[in-house]
């Protein structure tokens, strides 16, 4: 999809004609039109009823444009910095392609003009011929040249970020507009955490996918920080998992079920042959930690705290099968929350000791992004979410 369409419609939906819109964006009234009708063969739909009074956005089209103002939003964002200071007239949101923002954001994270070649499949002389356009663009450097690559400046940190966010409202219109025409497609990309998600993520893939198998599914697992991260780059699309008590505004959470945590051990293990239990035996013992600064760290630490225990020593791990395979195989104790063990605990390969654990219980959810209103895909699989849990 090309921004110079984009541009090209926005243009015209505003002054109802290709040659007022012309006019503003310095473009002859042929190349407009051409730009217009390339965007509408490109998402498959009418956008402008065409007559002798001048073109009116149809239903798809005025549904489909929010996209487009989004688009060119975050590219206002991008010219104007972090700190909101015009820069030479926004160039960036009035002349910037879609291949410059590509490449951007893939530099910003490649750090390497030839990997992005790869990455792009075009000579490496021609990344560095569109990077000297962009910043051009935006009126100076975007990244520090080194022996070792290249790192983004501070601007260049941020006109990637807002590029990112721009090539996915693009995506979004895509996918908006296949849904128009009946169909289903485009990429979902997820974020778990550990400890937290259980089976209800599993259960609401298999649900989305079975009815839409267009669909290109990836899941990444990481910590909190991480994903919260990729999810404000716009590289993935929603973080499934523990909430966290307050997020910043640009963030949007939502409950799913309380989960309580239980003490984790193997079968067979010494500790289940002992009819009392005190939680001053288990501080002494070795254990799979929770990362420190997570919800389950923080479960623990108040559980020992509260009897004035220290915390137990042991291996911090983030990933649940590593988790459940060290427990299993040694006998190390565990926190864990038993909706994501619940297989292993029916079976019997893993037992929760009784003791209780007194805390509050943890929120577990999904985080997107506030300011972008979800795909069809996106609100399928939260909807699907919704339903596992229920």
């Amino acid at each position: 999809m090309s921004l110079r369409g984009l541009r090209a419609a926005m243009a015209v939906a505003e002054h109802r004609s290709t040659g007022a819109a012309a006019r503003e964006l310095h473009a002859s009234q042929p190349a407009t039109a051409r730009a217009v009708a390339q965007l509408e063969q490109a998402l498959g739909i009418r956008l402008f009823e065409r007559s002798h009074r001048g073109m009116t956005l149809t239903l798809a089209g005025e549904s489909l444009l929010k996209r487009g103002r989004a688009t060119l939003a975050h590219l206002s964002y991008a010219d104007a910095g972090p700190y909101h200071v015009p820069l030479r007239g926004g160039r960036l949101a009035t002349q910037a392609t879609t291949r410059q923002l590509e490449v951007v954001v893939h530099l910003a994270k490649a750090g390497s003009q030839r990997r992005v070649a790869t990455q792009l499949g075009v000579s490496q002389a021609s990344v560095q011929q569109v990077l000297a356009q962009v910043e051009h663009l935006a009126g100076g450097p975007l990244f520090d040249r080194l022996a070792s690559g290249l790192r983004p400046t501070s601007r260049g940190d941020w006109v990637a970020h807002q590029a990112g966010l721009a090539l996915a409202e693009m995506r979004a219109m895509a996918e908006d507009a296949a849904v128009l025409l009946g169909s289903i497609r485009g990429r979902l990309a997820i974020g778990t955490l550990p400890y937290s998600a259980g089976a209800i993520v599993s259960t609401a893939i298999q649900s989305v996918t079975s009815r839409w198998a267009g669909l290109h599914v990836s899941v990444v697992d990481g910590t909190y920080e991480t994903l919260i991260a990729k999810l404000r780059r716009a590289e993935i699309d929603i973080v499934v998992g523990a909430l966290r008590p307050e997020v910043s505004r640009d963030l949007r959470q939502v409950i799913l079920f309380h989960d309580l945590r239980s003490i984790v051990v193997r079968a067979g293990h010494p500790l289940l042959s002992r009819r009392r239990l005190q939680l001053s035996l288990l501080s002494k013992a070795q254990w799979v930690l929770p990362m420190p600064g997570s919800p389950g760290a923080e479960v623990l630490e108040q559980t020992f705290a509260a009897q004035g225990l220290p915390m137990p020593e042991g291996v911090c791990i983030n990933s649940p099968t590593l988790i459940s395979a060290m427990v299993r195989q040694s006998d190390r104790l565990a926190l864990m929350p038993p909706s994501q063990w619940q297989s292993e605990l029916e079976t019997g390969s893993l037992v929760a000791l009784k003791i209780p654990v007194r805390h509050v219980p943890v929120a577990i959810g999904f985080t997107v992004r506030a300011g972008f209103a979800p795909t069809p895909v996106l609100t399928l699989f939260q909807e699907a979410l919704q339903a596992a849990v229920r």
